[in-house]
């Protein structure tokens, strides 16, 4: 320390009175002291709830809700079926389909929803998003508040769509007919339904009943943003040309998870249900 201080005296810099130059000292730094004011806190969130008619359901062939009817167990065949393909690709929205009017694809949507919302924990959506000609609705004889197209049109709040039928299943309704539907599902606001769903209604699996492949481009047009779907065709009513042409269009996404065969008449077996 001595040969630097002599140093600095030679060149002028020390002062002969001055011991040591020490740095100055940096000033202290502090966290802000944050403020905390007193705010409400939200309501919890509710959905309205809904009792569905079960002779209702046995005419409509919604026999996955009561498992009265032997019927039932091809949808829970159906359900571990997706239930596992899901789960293995971490997949949650699954889009129904089917190539034209007629083809049961709504009974099958509500059919694999009762099914599905049966195992503890599964928490299911389904989403009416035929915006031309909704069934979800008048399949279960329930009386929609608000609909889905209106809240895609800014005139209604999403919750108002949804309501709860069971535990593990809620439903988002639709009413009515909408002209302009295929611009309404590729639309921002659908994005917002989408984050409502997540973050709302935080469901394990989301069923969209889609309208038919060939009534319009709604379904074609929705498709990329769900992770894969399912197309419902009619035995003996839907053609091999219209399975093939929509089979392909689906498969060009990558959105297709299989085919299923309703209407199919097969033998019974009345001590196994088969």
């Amino acid at each position: 320390m001595e040969h630097i201080k002599s140093a600095l005296k030679k060149a002028g810099v020390l002062d002969e009175n001055i011991e040591s130059v020490a740095p100055a000292r940096a000033p202290e730094r502090r966290m802000p002291v944050k403020e905390f004011e007193a705010t409400e806190q939200p309501e919890p969130f509710t959905l309205r709830q809904v009792e569905i008619d079960q002779k209702h359901l046995e005419k409509t062939r919604i026999v996955s809700k009561s498992m009265d009817d032997p019927n039932h167990i091809a949808f829970n065949l159906l359900r571990t079926r997706v239930r596992k393909a899901m789960s293995d690709n971490k997949w949650n929205s699954l889009a129904i389909t089917s190539p034209t009017a007629g083809c049961g694809k709504t009974m099958v949507t509500l059919n694999l929803a009762f099914s599905l919302s049966r195992n503890p924990g599964l928490r299911t959506v389904v989403v009416d998003l035929d915006l031309k000609r909704p069934s979800v609705a008048p399949t279960l004889k329930v009386e929609p508040d608000r609909s889905i197209a209106q809240y895609l049109l800014g005139k209604a709040e999403a919750k108002d769509c949804f309501v709860q039928v069971d535990p593990n299943l809620v439903l988002g309704l639709n009413s009515g007919h909408t002209p302009a539907s295929s611009e309404l599902l590729q639309a921002p606001k659908m994005l917002e339904l989408f984050e409502f769903i997540e973050t709302k209604l935080q469901p394990e699996v989301i069923l969209f009943d889609l309208p038919p492949m060939q009534s319009s481009d709604d379904a074609l047009g929705f498709l990329p943003r769900v992770d894969t779907s399912l197309l419902v065709v009619a035995a003996g009513t839907t053609t091999t040309a219209e399975v093939d042409e929509c089979e392909l269009q689906i498969s060009e996404l990558d959105k297709l998870l299989g085919i299923v065969l309703n209407k199919c008449e097969s033998a019974k077996s009345e001590e196994y249900y088969y």
